[in-house]
């Protein structure tokens, strides 16, 4: 690297460094949200903490669709719910990968972490080491063990079942409750610590019954064979019948009897099974089964509820939280997939009643499954705003051939800035921008620029199938099947790269890769030729999280070099460059870079990041903005000074007058002195060109007959401005 590209880089890469400080607000429904830019929330799983070290439980949430963990700090009082989403926090929890359930083994106070060994198909532990900071260990890796069979062998777990682990036999220390290998039965692992140490700081387990509760799943659907293990009664399974694809425990006395129960859900169906354990306290045995658990508003979320018990409300009595766990994301409900119900009842005899269906979701920019964030001045009041795409929120579900089908259909949101240009206030407009919604279209990811020099941005939407949509400035449907692209999930962005005033269009898509467009003007509009599908040589597909790279390019301009952020699958926000005088090259990956000049710029962002950027201060400087798959938005501080392309340029500084013209036509420059000005027809002949050195110009059009034309504006900054006039005599 030479000395001069160690200074532009280490210039641009320092200044991504924190979470926006001053962040825009955001309203919806007249209220502003309280954590509108933690990242969005789909299929999560909840445990209880004291984070801050205030004697309060506070919550962690793990989002498995891209194994995100949110902190959130519990500033309620007693009978409130009010909790602050905390960013620092987070960072000091270890890598966890699918599931984790936290739970105190060592009863010390402070919750451990038990989480999924990915590779071993197994559990791994870390151990809350914390005292004035958070801090943990890890103390079994790569997975426990449990003697079964003459030995120790893996406790089995998989990435598609959550196990309980509780206190089952009432000795202090937790048991496992977890499906065998080929499913069916609930194995039963006893932690032995106690028994064997007199404490139970250890991770020492047996198995001790194979079929606990004595129930077994039905192969075909999500009712439970009850009775099934006692000799001579009930169901008789055959070894070929054995099928399991993941199911999700709770274990709990929810009648006031002393036993504890089992909340039960399993892939595909949306209810928690509530069986009720009618054995006694050294022999569960489930002898009940319903499906309208809780009574007063039975849960209905797809797919594979996992439930969570902990008190919401600071009121003494511990509430339910349910949300997906299915392992398959397109499977999960997006925008309403955090239920909480209060206990109005009491541990002992719970009585839980539908509160939300969207908690912490209601605070935070949450527009379903996927965000694709773009920024433009979309109803012409010359503020900046923020119009989000997704791949869709869940209309409707339906089995096929006995697996859940979940049919989505995506829209635009539309932000309007009801602030000024140094303090943005984003509020909620419109939930179907365009009117896109009603065409059954998934994956909708927008991209706007000027593309017939009317000043005004018109735009370019990508779908999940692979289609481009080309809507005017009125955002209305020009054209359905653009440029007959077909890559699917296209991710469009329009941007000039080489500087010559005309936009250019590239495209991401499901390949990881980039099509790159060049544009040309042609009848008084920019028209785009295709250059190639693989612009750049970029590829952001990881073989180890997907045979996809889902690439979401975004392009700027920063002290005149052209730069690419391209988003991806596995969550992870990608910087190109050496891309100015070698479009037709490769381009270099810098992205180790970010880690080496950003402190607290993640690695990655959850699963198919989406990266924008606008100037939303007005402080010269960029921000930067990444949605993600579970729907939200992330926005730090991106301290580059704008250096805009021509074409993303709006004509502020240079006023032109009248239009339509009849005789003279004035152009002035409020900045820069103009050099050039030229006018060209629709079919891009030039007609009449001047030399200026001034900031002011008339242009005469007296011998130009009636119609509509182009008028080129060079100034002195290196900009060419383009604008289309019309002469009426």
């Amino acid at each position: 690297m030479n000395s001069m590209f160690r200074i532009i880089v280490t210039a641009l890469l320092t200044v991504f460094v924190s979470l926006l400080q001053a962040q825009p607000t955001i309203v919806k429904d007249d209220k502003a949200l309280a954590m509108p830019w933690c990242g969005g929330l789909n299929a999560c799983q909840f445990g209880s903490m004291d984070l801050d070290f205030d004697g309060k439980k506070d919550i962690v949430a793990f989002d498995r669709h891209g194994n995100r963990l949110l902190c959130f700090l519990n500033c309620g009082e007693a009978g409130e719910i009010r909790y602050e989403w905390s960013e620092s926090h987070a960072r000091c929890f270890p890598k966890i990968n699918d599931w984790c359930i936290f739970a105190d083994y060592d009863g010390d106070g402070r919750e451990d972490i038990f989480t999924y060994s990915k590779g071993w198909a197994g559990i791994k532990v870390y151990r809350n080491t914390s005292t004035d900071t958070l801090a943990f260990q890890l103390v079994k890796s790569p997975y426990l063990t449990s003697f079964q069979g003459g030995g120790e062998v893996n406790l089995l777990a998989t990435d598609a079942d959550y196990p309980a682990i509780v206190d089952l036999d009432g000795d202090g220390d937790l048991d496992i409750l977890s499906f065998w290998a080929l499913g069916t039965f609930i194995e039963k692992h006893v932690n032995m610590s106690v028994e064997r140490f007199g404490t139970r700081d250890s991770l020492v387990f047996v198995r001790t019954d194979q079929c606990w509760g004595r129930v077994a799943e039905n192969e075909e659907n999500n009712l439970m064979y009850l009775d099934t293990c006692l000799f001579g009664k009930g169901l008789t399974i055959n070894r070929d019948d054995l099928r399991h694809s993941g199911a999700t425990f709770a274990v709990r006395d929810l009648t006031g009897d002393g036993l504890v129960d089992l909340l039960l859900a399993d892939v595909d169906y949306p209810m928690l099974t509530f069986l009720k354990n009618g054995g006694d306290a050294t022999h569960a045995v489930m002898t009940s089964q319903t499906f309208d658990f809780p009574v007063s508003y039975p849960i209905n979320l797809f797919s594979m509820p996992v439930p969570f018990f902990t008190d919401i409300d600071n009121d003494g009595v511990d509430d339910l939280i349910v949300s997906p766990f299915d392992p398959n994301p397109m499977a999960s409900e997006g925008i309403r997939s955090v239920w909480l119900y209060l206990n109005r009842g009491t541990n002992q005899q719970p009585e839980f009643h539908l509160f939300t269906k969207s908690f912490l979701q209601e605070e935070m920019i949450d527009v379903g499954t996927g965000a694709f964030p773009a920024f433009a001045d979309a109803d012409r009041d010359g503020l900046t705003d923020l119009i989000i795409g997704n791949i869709g929120d869940v209309d409707s579900v339906s089995y096929h051939y006995g697996s859940l089908q979940t049919h989505r259909s995506s829209g635009l949101q539309f932000y309007k800035n009801i602030g000024t240009s140094d303090k943005p206030v984003f509020q909620i407009a419109d939930n179907d921008f365009g009117h896109l919604q009603s065409m059954g279209l998934m994956g909708l990811m927008p991209a706007f620029g000027d593309l017939n020099f009317d000043g005004v941005d018109e735009m370019i939407v990508g779908t999940a199938t692979g289609g481009l949509y080309y809507l005017d400035s009125d955002f209305n449907i020009l054209n359905g099947n653009y440029l007959a692209y077909n890559i699917p999930w296209s991710a469009p962005c329009l941007f000039d790269i080489d500087g010559d005033g005309v936009t250019d269009l590239v495209v991401g898509n499901q390949t990881g890769r980039l099509s790159y467009y060049h544009g040309v003007v042609e009848d008084g509009h920019i028209a785009f030729e295709k250059v190639n599908d693989f612009w750049g040589e970029v590829d952001v597909r990881d073989y180890d999280v997907s045979y996809y790279g889902y690439s979401v390019p975004f392009l700027f301009r920063s002290n005149n070099e052209v730069l690419l952020l391209v988003g991806s699958e596995q969550g992870k926000v990608f910087l190109f460059d050496s891309i100015s005088n070698n479009l037709n090259g490769v381009f270099r990956d810098n992205t180790e870079r970010l880690g080496e000049f950003v402190e607290g710029f993640p690695k990655t962002f959850g699963l198919r990041s989406a990266p924008a950027m606008a100037d939303l201060n007005a402080d010269g400087r960029w921000d930067f903005v990444v949605g993600n798959f579970c729907g939200g938005l992330q926005l730090f501080n991106a301290n580059i000074v704008v250096n805009q392309s021509v074409a993303d340029r709006k004509i502020k500084d240079v006023s032109i007058c009248p239009n339509p013209v009849s005789q003279t036509l004035s152009v002035h420059s409020e900045g820069e002195s103009l050099l050039e000005i030229c006018l060209f027809d629709l079919m891009g002949n030039l007609l009449s060109c001047h030399a200026v050195c001034s900031t002011e110009c008339c242009f005469d059009v007296n011998g130009i007959m009636d119609g509509v034309y182009v008028l080129m504006v060079r100034t002195a900054d290196g900009r060419t401005l383009f604008r289309r006039v019309v002469v009426c005599h």
